[in-house]
């Protein structure tokens, strides 16, 4: 187990359960973007599964794109509470819209 893996799953909470569900089967890790003045104005960008060793890149999912009023209900709820958790990591923001790559799942070397 690495040595930041206590750190990495934020407590699972309903906004985090709900979160996971949207995402497409297998994700490990997704990518939203939400406006920080408003957190209900948000949406699922990307998601990727973990590659097959440390180090290697990330594959994408395709078709994981979803800019629906449940998507961004969801994303906005869980930035509301759980944006500085550990699995939470802020990418950019230009103005008031804010990019974050959320892990779902630890990597399976970790484990």
């Amino acid at each position: 187990m690495g040595i930041y893996a206590a750190d990495i799953q934020p407590r699972r909470t309903p906004a985090f359960a709900t979160l996971v569900e949207i995402a497409p089967d297998g994700a490990d890790i997704i990518t939203v973007r939400a406006d920080s003045r408003d957190w209900n104005r948000a949406e699922l960008l990307a998601a990727y599964t973990w590659g097959p060793y440390e180090g290697a890149p990330l594959d994408r999912i395709d078709g994981a794109a979803d800019d629906s009023l449940l998507a961004a209900l969801t994303v906005g709820a869980f930035l509301a509470e759980h944006r500085y958790a550990g699995a939470v990591h802020f990418q950019r923001a230009v103005g008031t819209t804010e990019t974050y790559r959320i892990v779902l799942n630890r990597p399976h070397w970790e484990c």
